[in-house]
């Protein structure tokens, strides 16, 4: 098992699995590898505050940063019913910091769960390492930062098999990190996450495409992705219960009004219950061949009326604390009449984070974009205070969302 410990504790002989930060950011060629000498010690010291071993390869440490995690509902009802976090995370680097580390990560990702999805499509049997390695740069991003790589999945074609599958991956492992769980059961909840709609490569794309509501008939059959996902993933060595338990009941509706076994209330693990959520916000703000996506915050609001019918409230209710009243990748409309997009949370204000400015106040596309962080920067250029007027739909004045402001925000890291 996967364990945390400051750079401080190294020895040689250790089995390096992981950093806090990309690969790609260090000098070190292999993902993985034992630490041969002092040297490697000094040089792991110089780029890390804190890495994992596993002492199951190599030697272990003599002092940790975790604790092995005792049964996941327990310590999860604990925080929902007293709000003790077992691991509190903090940001390890700013968003816009973040960013090209972040892109890495996605386009890493994006590779692997190609081949992963190309795999099940063609009936071979699923590669535990591959799906690992899928989630694991984007679970080193979103530890070092909640925030960047949720902005860069705006850039991405939310109609895929493949984006859809990061994207709510990301979403599970940002929501996570705020429930305070621990790094591996992280990485369980991305695993989940990432094959929860696997088995739908076992149904024909005429009716996953179809422009228009399904039959009775047709929805009978998309439903069916559930048992040909957990049929998958029975046969792939390595997947552990929790993963399986996600895939099977991401479909359960806490009133019992789910499928494909009808479970309700406390018959649903913990998992599966974190899963419909996401998979309900995930699916509503995507587009689909019959409607438009629809504003994350319109999809907010939807959640918290069923709060109580089909999910757990207090899941939700933190669920919402994490995405924020404006999530990550929003468009939004200023009093002043600015558009920008949201890019970044204010844990401590949620009604005021940062924002990349992409239209100003004529609705004229801006050159180089302003960042405007609304917990310090509230004064406009008129000297009006800054403040948010409303969120906006997807596409609002013809804005793609897609890389708004992106490339052009990153240039103002320097100043």
């Amino acid at each position: 098992m996967e364990r945390m410990i400051g750079t401080e504790n190294l020895k040689t002989g250790m089995y390096m699995s992981g950093l806090d930060l990309t690969w790609l950011d260090t000098p070190f060629v292999t993902q993985g590898f034992f630490i041969k000498n002092a040297d490697e010690i000094r040089e792991l010291i110089s780029y890390c505050k804190f890495v994992y071993i596993d002492p199951a390869q190599g030697v272990a440490s003599d002092k940790y940063l975790d604790q092995p995690a005792p049964p996941t509902k327990h310590y999860l009802d604990e925080f929902l019913s007293q709000g003790k976090r077992q691991v509190e995370y903090e940001d390890q680097k700013p968003t816009l910091v973040e960013v090209p580390a972040a892109e890495m990560a996605l386009e890493e990702a994006t590779v692997k769960v190609a081949s992963i999805m190309d795999c099940a499509r063609k009936g071979d049997n699923l590669d535990v390492r591959v799906i690992k390695a899928a989630v694991q740069p984007l679970l080193n991003s979103i530890i070092r930062n909640v925030d960047a790589l949720q902005w860069m999945l705006t850039a991405q074609d939310k109609t895929g098999i493949y984006t859809q599958a990061i994207g709510n991956c990301t979403i599970a492992i940002a929501f996570g990190r705020h429930l305070g769980l621990y790094k591996e059961d992280l990485r369980t909840l991305a695993m989940g996450m990432l094959l929860l709609d696997v088995g739908k490569l076992k149904i024909s794309t005429d009716i996953l495409s179809k422009p228009g509501p399904l039959t009775r008939a047709e929805f009978a059959v998309v439903k069916k992705h559930v048992e040909f996902g957990v049929k998958m993933l029975r046969k792939t060595p390595g997947i552990n219960e929790a993963t399986l338990e996600m895939v099977q009941t991401h479909h359960e509706r806490f009133d019992g009004s789910g499928y494909p076994l009808g479970l309700k209330g406390k018959q649903i693990p913990a998992f599966g219950l974190i899963a419909g959520i996401i998979d309900t916000y995930s699916a509503m703000t995507s587009k689909t061949p019959y409607r438009e996506a629809i504003a994350p915050y319109k999809v907010l609001q939807e959640l918290y009326k069923w709060r109580t019918k089909y999910y757990k409230a207090e899941l939700v209710e933190q669920f919402l604390q994490c995405l924020g009243v404006y999530p990550t990748g929003s468009l939004v409309e200023m009093t002043s009449g600015e558009v920008g997009i949201v890019i970044a949370q204010n844990l401590r204000n949620r009604l005021n984070p940062t924002i990349s400015m992409i239209l100003d106040e004529q609705k004229n596309p801006w050159e180089i974009n302003p960042l405007v962080d609304l917990s310090t920067n509230r004064v406009d250029a008129s000297g009006l205070e800054r403040k948010i007027l409303h969120a906006l739909n997807p596409g609002a004045y013809g804005i793609d969302p897609s890389l708004a402001g992106i490339q052009e925000t990153q240039e103002l890291r320097a100043v």
